[in-house]
């Protein structure tokens, strides 16, 4: 089967899996400002936003102080439910985050194509470029983000690209991956971590400057575009997201912490790639520029992120600001051998097992029943005993529990702006899929639950239909200049 055949297979199948598990509204604040961002231009063309999901601008409207790509490739999505809640007769506002959720569903599905192009690309076979996707989607975070309104699956799925690109070293490829690099920037400003990775690995490659820095030139020029956004808005290049407060001794606590700490480490949340280690020894021999450039974003954003001394993210599942390196990360992990491939199906399960949860819940229930509870975000880091991903699963009862007992309907009339709290929010009181509140536009559940049924199904087939079978000679062999 040709690579692209593959990778295109693979993302229609995650796609229909994960169509499934859209959830019904978004939790986060960051999440929902982006949102309001997407809502505004739909319906009067502007980009203000409430005044709880923004701040004053310069001529005194509120606009928000998040990133604005994935606002603006959201609009179609949520056009398209405008016009579903006057077919329906539901309030806009319900319907258009769980249309704009798509977005992440299939940009997290098509990284995940990406990825078998990548491992092909470093050498691997389709069998290992098959397995690889399987454990990005299955045993690391990313099953968890496909779910939320985060830039970080946009992100992601800018870097994944750009750096298959860029390692394909063709002129016309090199372009393009300028062309994401620009974007990256605008998906989030840390995203300027991906121009000087690869032109760094295509000046030791000796391509020619001019080529070389095309990476890095678009970079720049996303910067500068994100600093005119900021002006035009509120009269300062300086607007990027939340509080900015960078410190170099919060450097060794954020790599450790994001990497080891019970409370958001990769380690834990995403062990499967552990295994990466092995793969960049393996790529190593053979291609050791692109194994340097995989580690090298990797290394960038660990750098960048930990240099912010909210290093953790907040109310994050695992270490979200590193999921901009997880596919490069999968890659590796996916081109073992030996008995690592073992070791490669067995903590892809343990990734799963941890991120399972999230599937039917909102991971930020056991955040806010800690914060209910009077327990500061900040001390779940090194304790093992508050580790989200010990009560994932307890939270996850609750929430299903308090939804049995819950009418759909009679929740979705009680106010148009989300409560606050576990008692007053519709969000932590639904089974956190779609098609459990079908009930509030006078539509039977059993109906919603065999259409998820079917795609998940779907997905599944398509999954099997597309896996290679085993090959005899798992050695990356080295290419021929």
């Amino acid at each position: 089967m040709a690579p692209w055949k593959l990778a295109l297979i693979v993302a229609l199948a995650f796609s229909s899996i994960f169509l499934a598990f859209i959830p019904p509204g978004i939790v986060s604040v960051d999440g929902a400002s982006m949102l309001a961002v997407s809502e505004s231009l739909v319906t009067h063309q502007g980009l203000t936003v409430p005044p709880n999901l923004g701040r004053p601008g310069r001529d005194g409207r509120i606009y928000s102080t998040w990133y604005p790509l994935l606002s603006f490739i959201s609009v179609p999505f949520v056009g398209v439910a405008l016009i579903a809640s006057g077919a329906a007769h539901l309030p806009f506002h319900y319907l258009a985050p769980i249309f704009a959720l798509l977005c992440p569903v299939l940009l997290t599905s098509a990284t995940a194509g990406i990825v078998v192009l990548l491992t092909i690309r470093l050498g691997g076979d389709e069998r290992k470029a098959w397995v690889a996707a399987l454990c990005f989607m299955f045993g690391t975070t990313a099953m968890v983000y496909i779910r939320s309104f985060y830039s970080e699956p946009l992100l992601g799925f800018l870097v994944a690209a750009a750096t298959y690109l860029a390692l394909g070293e063709t002129s016309r490829e090199i372009s393009w991956a300028a062309v994401l690099a620009v974007l990256a920037v605008l998906a989030k400003p840390t995203g300027i971590v991906l121009g000087p990775v690869l032109s760094c690995y295509l000046l030791a490659k000796r391509f020619k400057p001019q080529l070389a820095c095309l990476p890095l030139i678009g970079t720049a020029a996303g910067f500068g575009l994100y600093c005119f956004y900021n002006y035009v808005r509120f009269g300062s290049i300086a607007s990027f997201g939340p509080k900015l407060e960078f410190s170099l001794a919060a450097i060794p606590a954020g790599i450790a912490g994001l990497i080891l700490s019970p409370g958001w480490g990769l380690v834990w949340y995403s062990p499967v790639l552990i295994l990466s280690i092995f793969g960049f020894r393996k790529v190593w021999r053979t291609k050791p520029m692109e194994a340097l450039t995989i580690a090298g974003v990797f290394a960038g954003f660990l750098l960048i992120d930990s240099y912010w001394s909210y290093w953790s993210g907040g109310w994050s599942w695992g270490p979200r600001l590193l999921y901009p390196a997880i596919p490069g990360l999968s890659v590796l992990a996916g081109l073992v051998e030996g008995r690592m491939r073992r070791a490669l199906v067995v903590l892809s399960l343990v990734g799963f097992l941890v991120n399972a949860p999230t599937l039917v819940s909102f991971y930020e229930r056991y955040f806010t029943e800690m914060d209910e509870s009077g327990v500061n975000v900040n001390s779940y880091a090194w304790s093992v005993q508050k580790a989200p991903l010990l009560h994932g699963y307890q939270a996850a009862q609750h929430q299903l529990e308090d939804a049995q007992g819950a009418d759909v309907r009679q929740i979705y009339r009680e106010r148009q702006i989300p409560g606050t709290t576990i008692a007053t929010s519709r969000a932590f009181r639904v089974v956190a899929v779609w098609w459990w509140v079908l009930p509030a536009a006078g539509l039977p559940r059993w109906a919603g639950a065999i259409v998820a049924l079917l795609l998940i199904g779907t997905g599944i087939c398509l999954l099997i239909w597309a896996a290679p079978a085993p090959t005899r000679n798992l050695a990356i062999e080295p290419t021929v200049p």
